[in-house]
């Protein structure tokens, strides 16, 4: 066994999108973990002094953009990692896979891989406690195949295909093989000798995982892979790991006091569970929709949105774009994916930016595209993680001197009364 101490952070991540980062940071933490998350790729070593931490999640917005852009965020990302003395690595994506064929993971991976000079790693998205699991190389969504659940009407990453093995093969360049359930249920020893064998035949190991006590004996058995990729459950117990190679766990954050500052709700995400969310809480709370139609020949201007922002602030108002798949697609035909994407992303940027000004100091978002381009906004370039809301979804607290506390969700994440429940562990009331 390495006996060697570990000083500064051991562990360095790469979340393809905000709330995907902040999901993973939530589980490092809970594990044990100190962990900061940085926003966008670090440029110089002088930012922030990382040696108080075990682990680093740098969040990126990677998941639906070109690429080569993507690859390009990563590698950057990795090299800032290793020069951190980050010794282990984790590409963390969506629990549901969300990559189509021609998608972003397979080839991040694979960079990645080349990046870090490894020749296998295990591809493990499941996250049973939020209703994500895979059985024999496919992925369920509480308990539908992926490609039978809502996700395959996501309207940037419409999954059709609900086995990893043909999703990774396709996207990467190599081949996949998959350890089955019954291998997991055996416990850790069989799952170390299951992934050195795969290790020797193929690229990329998919794990079957049904059950936290999976996830739990899977991250207790890659301590032989330098670099793991797969969901935030994958984190649940990786300070095993730490201790058993010398680390000491630093002490973590105290949690932050609630504050007295108004609450603004902004929800880009289309998914079913957002839009359930969206309706009970404007049952009792003032909310607005956005329309990217409107938007765009003036009905509705930033200067009318926001006063009534401004106006209904005091009652932590929402500012929605959810909507149901027919009217995302009337909107797309008539002004084009990208163009109606840009146009609900600024809009909910400036509206950021004039709360900001106006002291709102608690945020609560819904999608990982609009939490990045708020996130981005709001200029902001790391985060403390505070307590968990949902799994999966925690408090994040900003870095400066006069904090900024927030609630990054994906989209599919919480139950429908999700954003009364942020609302209240944000506030005091």
């Amino acid at each position: 066994m390495n006996n060697k101490v570990v000083l500064g952070p051991w562990l360095g991540c790469i979340a393809d999108d905000y709330t995907g980062a902040t999901d993973l940071a939530s589980f490092l933490v809970a594990s044990g973990l100190k962990t900061i998350q940085l926003n966008e790729v670090p440029h110089t070593n002088e930012i922030f002094d990382l040696s108080p931490y075990d682990a680093v999640v740098i969040a990126l917005k990677s998941r639906t953009c070109p690429v080569n852009e993507a690859i390009c965020d990563s590698l950057l990302s990795t090299e800032y990692l290793i020069e951190q003395g980050c010794q282990k690595f984790f590409f963390k994506y969506c629990s549901t896979f969300d990559s189509t064929e021609q998608g972003n993971i397979g080839p991040v991976i694979d960079a990645l891989m080349d990046k870090l000079n490894v020749e296998s790693t295990i591809v493990c998205p499941a996250l049973p406690v939020n209703g994500r699991t895979v059985y024999k190389g496919d992925l369920y969504v509480n308990g539908q195949p992926l490609h039978e659940s809502p996700m395959k009407d996501h309207p940037l990453t419409p999954m059709k295909d609900s086995n990893l093995k043909r999703l990774i093969e396709a996207q990467g360049d190599g081949k996949a093989e998959i350890i089955n359930v019954a291998t997991i249920d055996s416990g850790e020893t069989a799952i170390v000798e299951a992934l050195e064998k795969a290790s020797q035949q193929s690229k990329y190991i998919i794990l079957d995982t049904l059950n936290t006590e999976h996830l739990v004996n899977i991250s207790h058995s890659v301590q032989a892979f330098k670099f793991i990729t797969g969901g935030s459950g994958l984190a649940t117990d990786l300070a095993e790991e730490f201790k058993r190679l010398g680390g000491v766990l630093k002490p973590q954050k105290q949690q932050s006091e609630q504050s007295h500052s108004p609450v603004l709700i902004f929800s880009g995400s289309c998914s079913a569970m957002t839009q359930q969310q969206v309706t009970e809480y404007k049952t009792d709370h003032p909310a607005l929709q956005l329309n990217p139609i409107q938007i765009a020949n003036g009905e509705q201007s930033l200067d009318s949105i926001s006063q009534w922002m401004l106006e209904n602030i005091s009652a932590s108002p929402l500012i929605y774009a959810s909507a149901n798949a027919e009217a995302v697609n009337l909107v797309h035909q008539t002004l084009g994916k990208n163009e109606a994407a840009e146009l609900v992303e600024n809009t909910f940027c400036q509206l950021a930016k004039i709360a900001k000004q106006h002291k709102v100091r608690n945020f609560i978002v819904a999608g990982g595209e609009t939490s990045g381009a708020v996130v981005k906004a709001l200029d902001i370039q790391g985060f403390e993680i505070g307590q968990s809301i949902v799994p999966s979804v925690p408090i994040v607290t900003t870095l400066g001197a006069i904090p900024i506390n927030l609630a990054l969700k994906s989209g599919n994440f919480g139950q429908q009364d999700f954003f009364v429940k942020a609302k209240r562990k944000l506030t005091c009331s």
